[in-house]
């Protein structure tokens, strides 16, 4: 039996927002800031077209900001993110991530943010704020505005003379904040420690922008002690010294490592790993200091005569360790193995349900009933 003539169309139901009156509206947008009125505006058509005083206003740099940070994580920002250099949206792809061989920085994706990059001498991870960002903004705003952590999670080698590092890289977010782990393994034979020491200056190895494994090769004056350190005695020759997991931070970035060396399984060499911790942190700003000591050799300016540093923080040596493994408190989202949607609901709301809220907040329940009365 055709029950299509029973069919009786009805019109979707309007939006509360969309049914308040001008004036509440104009009255609405008079206990808000120019960013959030511009805001308001793009919710409808009908709201673009009444605050049109608003829109023709020149934004200051500053205003402008506040305006592209707010529609980066509204429903409207999908597929862009906030670059600072240029103060402006760029569109991204999901598939963006670090890459492992140096490029020109001219090439690849909006070049203008590729300087603030993390790849110290001889390790080139070359992860930017860009990726850090995404990163981020994909936990913080939803699937639509960001990149997996996987993206993040890399392997290359690096050669340097007698050894060849084998690097990887783990990601996770700890209570907002992003968190790597690199691991370098690489083997040295017993005939050729000597040489390996030798491999200082540019031939030298940095598991971030201070330490390096020598000392001679940090301005920083941070090293791997472990990996200069000698067996006693005459006896003991160039070898290197075994130990397991021995402990280490840095006292400017938040890295903190572990390093051990025991002797290789085949042949007569020595293995060694290092597991490098770091926190880069929130990743809303390029200049908070987290991030920003994070990269530090490619905008040194930064720190003249002083910013903050580790040792004037509250972040003791192993801290970051402690952080990955989750032995302190704090809500942890994994994304090694699988992708990260811990993100908030309420921020990934669409346009008019954020305009909807804002009745809720912003209008006075002597305004609502006014409202009803007029409807009625």
């Amino acid at each position: 039996m055709d029950h299509s003539s029973n069919l009786v169309w009805r019109e979707p139901p309007a939006f509360p927002f969309l049914q308040l009156p001008a004036d509440v509206l104009l009255l609405i947008s008079d206990y808000l800031d120019l960013p959030a009125t511009l805001h308001l505006s793009l919710s409808c058509r009908g709201t673009y077209a009444l605050l049109h005083s608003a829109r023709k206003q020149k934004l200051r740099p500053e205003v402008r900001k506040l305006l592209l940070l707010s529609l980066e994580k509204d429903p409207f920002g999908r597929g862009t993110y906030y670059c600072h250099p240029c103060n402006a949206l760029h569109p991204f792809e999901e598939h963006w991530g670090p890459r492992s061989e140096r490029h020109d920085i001219e090439e690849g994706e909006f070049h203008c943010g590729n300087r603030n990059r993390f790849s110290p001498i001889g390790n080139a991870f070359e992860l930017t704020y860009t990726h850090a960002r995404l990163a981020m903004n994909r936990h913080l705003y939803g699937p639509d505005h960001g990149i997996p952590l996987d993206n993040l999670c890399l392997e290359h080698s690096e050669a340097r003379d007698v050894a060849a590092i084998h690097c990887s890289t783990a990601a996770r977010i700890w209570n907002n904040e992003l968190l790597l782990l690199r691991t370098y393994a690489f083997t040295v034979d017993v005939a050729h420690a000597a040489e390996f020491r030798r491999c200082t200056g540019a031939r030298d190895f940095r598991i971030c922008e201070h330490t390096s494994f020598f000392p001679s090769s940090s301005v920083s004056r941070q090293h791997v002690p472990e990996l200069h350190r000698r067996q006693p005695g005459r006896a003991g020759g160039d070898g290197l010294v075994p130990c397991t997991d021995a402990p280490g931070s840095c006292g400017l970035c938040l890295m903190d490592y572990d390093i051990t060396i025991a002797p290789a399984a085949v042949g007569s060499a020595w293995s060694v790993t290092i597991h490098a911790y770091h926190d880069l942190g929130g990743c809303r700003s390029p200049d908070d200091w987290k991030w920003a000591r994070f990269t530090e050799s490619s905008r040194p300016h930064l720190f003249f005569p002083n910013r903050p540093n580790r040792r004037s923080s509250s972040y003791y040596p192993g801290a970051i360790k402690k952080r990955w493994l989750g032995d302190l408190t704090g809500p942890s989202y994994p994304g090694v193995l699988q992708d990260l949607r811990p993100y908030s609901t309420e921020r990934a709301t669409s346009a008019p349900s954020l305009s909807a809220r804002l009745v809720r907040e912003l209008v006075p329940p002597r305004m609502l009933k006014y409202k009803e009365e007029v409807a009625v």
